[in-house]
């Protein structure tokens, strides 16, 4: 069985965005792309417990109730504005201020006010965002002007089984990242930085790229172990293999790397802080060693989940020092794709956040 929220809403519709070759490609004037983020790990908030968190340029609070259900709303009481996410806590599953005790349920609306005849403060409601489980993550959907989500994260068929290792904890890290979320989605399109970047004996080349609703998949060409008879990753000598990748909006992403090294899923996350940074979080499981029941990797999959979260990391150099160039001049073999990218990207924005 899929360990999805079976109740996440699919029913809004997405905003519609220019189409064509000649769609403009400026830069949205605003940080937070429309869709479903990480917050935190699944295994990391138990029942009562209550965290702050600061995602999206604002305070947030993140709890789960006794009852197992776990909600995340703005983390200021509308009472006098104190913040619940600083001394407050949970109770059944609502949480309470520290201030003056209000309390306040899963969907914003104020409980009671301890002291009050009132009891309560009806049709006052702090703001929610939509909150999804999902393989050991906490998703939010955010949205500028608070729409419903019009898409989901898919189901991952290999942690669905018993062929793969989990996840977490073992291969799990967040770091975070002086970069704005699509400079790490728009790796997808730009197979020539492996070499230079990620230390590719031959250029890794692009062998498909399709941009769907809210669904990015492109299949890349990469040879691993070039230039040298034998490694621990490839002992036969080198191979060429098939990496995919898939992203779901601007905040969720995938890459399988393929079996002629080791069948592996990697999931990041892309959640953005403030105006200027990014967590990055990191996720990845890799098939089983035959014979091998446990669930914590050794051996050749946990040295290549250790590899694995070095080289994400050698992106962040270039990142955090660069300019994001709004007309680039882009290569002839890059072109297309970079720019079905960006103009791809615009639906995740409001439509009134774009220069003329």
């Amino acid at each position: 069985m899929s360990i999805i929220d079976e109740h996440a809403t699919e029913s809004a519709a997405p905003p519609e965005e220019p189409e064509g070759d000649q769609a403009p490609l400026s830069v949205s004037t605003y940080r937070y792309p429309t869709g479903w983020y990480v917050v935190g790990w699944s295994g990391e908030l138990e029942p009562g417990t209550l965290k702050l968190l600061h995602y999206f340029g604002r305070d947030l609070i993140c709890f789960r109730g006794e009852s197992g259900t776990a909600a995340v709303m703005d983390a200021y009481c509308l009472h006098l504005g104190g913040n619940i996410g600083v001394g407050g806590s949970v109770v059944g599953d609502e949480v309470r201020c520290p201030w003056h005790a209000w309390q306040w349920r899963q969907d914003g609306t104020n409980s009671l006010i301890p002291y009050s005849k009132e009891g309560c403060k009806k049709g006052v409601q702090i703001r929610t965002y939509p909150v999804l489980e999902w393989y050991g993550m906490i998703l939010v959907w955010f949205d500028r002007d608070a729409g419903e989500p019009y898409w989901r994260p898919p189901v991952v068929p290999e942690l669905e089984g018993g062929d793969y290792y989990p996840m977490h904890p073992h291969s799990r890290m967040v770091n975070r990242v002086k970069v704005h979320p699509q400079m790490i989605v728009e790796n997808a399109a730009d197979p020539y930085h492996i070499g230079p970047v990620h230390h590719g004996d031959r250029p890794a080349e692009t062998t498909s790229f399709e941009l769907h609703e809210y669904h990015l998949h492109a299949t890349v060409s990469v040879n691993y172990g070039g230039g040298r008879p034998s490694t621990w990753l490839t002992p036969d000598g080198p191979v060429d293999g098939e990496v995919v990748y898939d992203t779901f909006g601007l905040g969720i992403g995938f890459v399988r790397f393929p079996p002629e090294v080791l069948a592996s899923v990697q999931i990041t996350g892309h959640t953005p802080v403030d105006e200027e940074y990014t967590d990055y979080f990191f996720v990845m499981a890799c098939r089983r060693d035959e014979g091998d029941t446990a669930d914590e990797p050794t051996g050749r999959a946990a040295r290549w989940i250790g590899l694995q979260q070095g080289i994400i990391q050698q992106d962040f150099f270039t990142w955090e020092n660069m300019k994001y160039l709004e007309h680039p001049s882009f290569a002839v073999e890059e072109a297309k794709n970079y720019a079905a990218l960006r103009r791809w990207a615009r639906r995740f924005y409001p439509a009134d956040s774009f220069g003329q």
